[in-house]
């Protein structure tokens, strides 16, 4: 809710267009790190796979 305040007072302030921006390039980011999160994710659990293969080995 206070986001949605805070993005109303932006538009009023700044323009629609410059919000429409500000979102778009808002909504890019989130994905961007959710794709780097889970990049993160699948890194360290193949690194954790190889260390329970390499102490089975050995």
């Amino acid at each position: 809710m206070l986001l949605f305040c805070l993005a109303w007072r932006f538009t009023s302030v700044a323009g629609a267009g410059t919000a429409i921006t500000v979102y778009i390039v808002f909504c890019a980011a989130r994905f961007l790190f959710r794709v780097c999160l889970s990049a993160l994710y699948l890194l360290g659990v193949a690194l954790l796979f190889l260390l329970l293969l390499s102490l089975l080995i050995l």
